[in-house]
């Protein structure tokens, strides 16, 4: 096969054509690249450390925020237990690291019946905001309050755990020489209402009183108030029926009785604290 001559007269040139410059041109560019991302991956190598580390800490932090409160929470239903002998629902809320301490912001603990001081309660919902308990004590079964904060007690009961104490500053209440069977009680939301009989100088009286719960002394005593007896004149002084002295103390924290609720049949007393 017959060669044209180039028309220009010249012949093949030295050097390289266009095509020829190609992989030396990938090659320096590839030589450029590995010089380039070389300090990329160190970076991405420094920066993945901390990454890792800072994933980490967020983890055990969430961790910590999760079960730390369950922890406090199941000391603190380990204590009911031990102390009233009743089951305890109850909820911690708060920081990890203010609940390492014994710091909260806020408790939430619902008791079902139990006996206290007693008395037989339908049921005990507590409400205690920034407060702080020894954790030693706790662990021990104790409570030892080292902040008071805002603490809200309202225990619920049936009428009759009012009879026995009624019945008692009833007794306490009458003159010399009368005696009386324990009255029957009846709460509604209006009022209180004993019924019974009594026998002064040999003879047997029937009464009716209706009257209310009402605070003295600053909430430091919850006491029975007649309105009337027998729709005459006499009436009965204030008849004491509950004394913070004469409850278990909480060390660190002072209480007061801050109100009564009547319902039909049942009634709740709310305390508080501080004073």
């Amino acid at each position: 096969m017959r060669r044209e001559k180039d028309p220009t007269g010249a012949g093949p040139k030295s050097g390289c054509h266009a095509e020829d410059l190609g992989p030396a041109i990938r090659i320096q560019a590839e030589g450029a690249s590995r010089l380039t991302g070389t300090p990329r991956r160190r970076r991405r190598r420094r920066l993945r450390a901390p990454l890792i580390l800072l994933t980490l800490v967020v983890a055990c932090a969430v961790g910590l925020q999760i079960y730390v409160p369950r922890i406090a929470a199941g000391a603190i239903q380990s204590a009911v237990r031990q102390n009233l002998g009743a089951q305890a629902t109850v909820e911690v809320q708060g920081y990890f690291w203010q609940l390492a301490e014994g710091s909260f912001r806020n408790l939430q603990m619902q008791i079902g019946a139990s006996s206290f001081q007693g008395y037989r309660l339908q049921s005990a919902h507590l409400n205690w905001q920034d407060g702080r308990i020894d954790l030693q004590a706790l662990l021990a079964g104790q409570v030892k309050v080292l902040k008071s904060g805002r603490f809200q007690l309202r225990l619920a009961m049936k009428q009759q755990a009012l009879r026995q104490a009624v019945a008692e500053a009833m007794r306490q209440a009458l003159p010399a020489g009368a005696s009386g069977t324990p009255p029957t009680i009846a709460v509604t939301p209006k009022a209180i209402t004993l019924s019974g009989s009594v026998t002064f100088l040999d003879l047997p009286v029937r009464y009716r009183i209706d009257g209310d719960l009402v605070l003295l002394q600053g909430g430091r005593v919850v006491a029975f108030k007649a309105r009337d007896l027998n729709d005459s004149v006499l009436h009965l002084a204030a008849v004491p029926v509950l004394r913070m002295q004469d409850l278990p103390r909480i060390p660190g924290l002072t209480l007061h009785v801050a109100g009564v609720h009547l319902m039909t049949g049942a009634l709740a007393i709310t305390v508080a604290g501080p004073s």
